[in-house]
């Protein structure tokens, strides 16, 4: 048997392609940093929103639900992570008692969507290209109105996950 040393080459080359295709597919092991976002120049169209019935008189087999809108001008701050994939979610602090449900449409530069109480949803995933994230989004707020027994007041903020 005669051994060429081209094929043998050739074997370990295609080997040594095989491992590092592998280890480029396989997902990255360390986990995403999470921080906080500033949105101190965020502000919300009115400081104070009533709720009101969704059905004009609400009943036991009825629905109970309140509800209430506003508008919201979001700036976020992004200077540390231009350039970088990201992942940025809007978090709804826990409320007291009942179980409050935000929905919110956009005008395209975040994600819509909702998120409960207690909860967080993700608003945007790609690159960061620019410092600041300025956009306005509609927020629907909706409750148990049986639950609700006072003023309450509604904490939101983003977080952002980037890989290292």
């Amino acid at each position: 048997m005669k051994i060429n040393p081209r094929q043998i080459l050739k074997g370990i080359f295609l080997a040594l392609c095989a491992i590092i295709f592998a280890l480029l597919a396989m997902p990255s092991l360390a986990p995403a940093a999470t921080f906080r976002v500033d949105d101190t120049g965020t502000l919300v169209s009115q400081p104070v929103t009533s709720m009101k019935w969704r059905q004009v008189v609400p009943s036991r087999t009825g629905d109970n639900a309140v509800e209430g809108q506003l508008s919201v001008s979001l700036r976020l701050n992004l200077t540390n992570w231009i350039n970088r994939p990201a992942r940025i979610y809007m978090v709804l602090a826990p409320t007291e008692g009942e179980q409050l449900i935000a929905t919110w449409r956009t005008q395209g530069r975040l994600l819509p969507g909702s998120v409960r109480g207690g909860g967080r949803a993700l608003v945007f995933d790609g690159v960061v290209l620019e410092p600041f994230l300025n956009e306005t989004i509609q927020l629907n707020l909706m409750a148990d109105g049986r639950l609700l027994t006072r003023t309450q007041q509604l904490q939101f903020y983003f977080e952002i996950e980037v890989s290292p």
